[in-house]
């Protein structure tokens, strides 16, 4: 299990942003041991520090880490994971208890981290999250949330650089520094509304499982249940589609290569859904490439042939969508959680999600009304709504019964 500490209030490392400079300082670029040997002295000392990441992820399955930004308000540290090859330092810092991590929208900076480091930053502070709980907006990007809490307008011509390419020019040092300084800035802003608003615990419960579910690693023979039509094939084929995807799955960890370069989703489902016996028949499949035919060809065909003697029993179902019919209970679902986003001033998204309110739909045709996932069913998100939701799909669940024994 993921620990949680408690986070520490801003302290006075982090600039009041009344008194902010007008641009990032000069950063300080680290890239060697001894650099990052002697800056990790100073982190010892703050109660909170901005972190981003810049990576590369084009060509490959997993991220290739090209740079790793600190701020605490007044400095900026760019540290060269290329270059520095003893990176302990910074996994000390990012397990000490009394520094709270401060990042903005954080799952792709937490699994590259994650891979790199083998460890999370916690405790843990999401701008975007506090942003949603606090008024400003639900999944508010971080060039926006800056602009509207600080009146700042970044430069994002950087977005899309090659960060592992080096040397790293001028520009690409100053985007990088202006991440994580206006990050920090916005850090005590957010942190003392949530304290005027009691949503302190809201978003220490949010950050246990942000963490929680970044410490997961991913099953790769789950991954058919991300194919968008595979709620159409039958229970045999639903086996062959999981075998293809797990073998996809493991290909391209291996191979260090996007899932979509060694087989694209739709061409496994095509071939689940036809089973191709033969070279032939699958190189006259839609949208099969030459290249996966040459490389892999006798490879799919020999998983068709073998999926004939799998077991369905341990095979997970794939939801089928929601026929037309169930439209009102949805309508319904959506009145309870708008209704307590008014109430709260919260985005209706934050409470349930479309994906949360069909699950509790299906709950109810299926005739066990009940809240999943869990995150409706403890913390603040059941008493705010969660607690009203479950009555509403029992009390729909009752009447459908009854009017059914009529």
């Amino acid at each position: 299990m993921v620990e949680l500490w408690p986070m520490p209030s801003p302290a006075a490392n982090i600039y009041n942003y009344c008194f902010m400079r007008t641009d990032s300082p000069t950063p300080v670029l680290i890239a060697d041991d001894q650099s990052l040997k002697s800056c990790s002295q100073q982190w010892r000392q703050l109660s909170a520090v901005a972190v981003d990441t810049e990576f590369v992820r084009t060509d490959t399955f997993y991220a290739k880490l090209g740079l790793i930004q600190l701020s605490d308000g007044d400095q900026c540290w760019l540290i060269d994971p290329l270059a520095v090859s003893d990176l302990s330092p910074l996994t000390e810092m990012f397990r000490n208890p009394a520094i709270t991590k401060i990042f903005h929208a954080p799952s792709e900076d937490l699994e590259i981290l994650m891979s790199a480091l083998d460890c999370l930053p916690a405790p843990l502070f999401d701008t975007q999250v506090a942003a949603a709980l606090t008024g400003f907006g639900f999944s508010r990007g971080y060039a926006a949330l800056v602009k509207t809490l600080l009146a700042v307008e970044l430069d994002k011509h950087e977005t899309r650089s090659d960060w592992v390419k080096r040397p790293l020019t001028n520009q690409q040092l100053h985007y990088a520094s202006e991440d994580v300084y206006y990050l920090a800035a916005l850090y005590p802003l957010l942190h003392n509304r949530l304290e005027q608003m009691n949503r302190s615990p809201w978003m220490a419960e949010e950050m246990q499982s942000l963490l929680m579910k970044s410490a997961e690693a991913e099953d790769a023979d789950s991954y058919y249940l991300k194919i968008k039509a595979a709620w159409q094939l039958d229970r045999s084929r639903l086996q062959l589609l999981q075998r293809l995807c797990s073998w996809r799955e493991r290909e391209a960890r291996q191979r260090d290569r996007p899932r979509n370069r060694i087989v694209a989703d739709k061409l496994l489902f095509e071939i689940a859904r036809t089973e191709p016996g033969t070279i032939r028949e699958l190189r006259n499949l839609e949208g099969v490439h030459p290249r996966t035919v040459r490389v892999f060809g006798e490879t799919l065909i020999g998983l068709v042939a073998k999926a004939g003697g799998d077991s369905c029993h341990h095979l997970e179902p794939v939801e089928q969508p929601l026929p037309k019919s169930a439209a009102p209970v949805l309508k319904k679902l959506r009145a309870t959680v708008l209704t307590a986003s008014q109430e709260h001033d919260l985005p209706p998204e934050v409470l349930a999600t479309r994906r949360d309110l069909e699950t509790i739909a299906r709950s109810i045709r299926e005739n066990r009304a009940q809240l999943l996932p869990d995150k409706l069913l403890t913390g603040w998100r059941f008493r705010v709504v969660g607690a009203s939701l479950l009555d509403l799909a029992q009390h729909i669940q009752q009447s459908t019964s009854h009017e059914k024994t009529l």
